[in-house]
């Protein structure tokens, strides 16, 4: 099959490497109009002043202010808060099910395959995980 493929796609080839190519129609420019003396030189002055060029507000240069930045200064310690206040958030202990009766985690043992006493679950034919409810909850 191979060679068929090769052999008639080298055939395309050699029917086709023959031929002319088309050229295209050269393009017609278009004549543009006489340019009218109503010019005026002027100097050119730079103004460094304002926004763009100087002044930003405050007089001293504070710490954490980068030049490029969205124009407001941030604190470096406002970062570090941060950080140290989500890694606190992050650290919260799971809820633990240690005042259940040993009897129900037995119980549930027993029936369920998947049960896990972590978080008090094992899961059904339909595949979400459920809580386990024993006569010894």
């Amino acid at each position: 099959m191979k060679k068929i493929a090769i052999s008639a796609l080298a055939a395309l080839m050699a029917m086709t490497t023959g031929y002319e190519t088309a050229f295209a129609a050269p393009v017609i420019q278009p004549i543009k109009p006489a340019l009218t003396g109503d010019v005026e030189a002027v100097q050119y002055h730079h103004r460094r002043h304002g926004w763009y060029g100087g002044h930003r507000g405050y007089r001293s240069y504070r710490h954490g202010y980068r030049r490029h930045s969205d124009g407001w200064w941030y604190p470096l310690a406002a970062f570090g808060a941060g950080a140290i206040i989500g890694g606190a958030i992050s650290n919260e202990r799971r809820t633990s099910y240690e005042g259940i009766n040993p009897r129900h985690y037995d119980w549930c043992y027993a029936r369920y395959r998947s049960y896990r006493s972590s978080d008090n679950t094992y899961v059904p034919r339909a595949g979400y995980r459920a809580e386990c409810l024993s006569p010894y909850y």
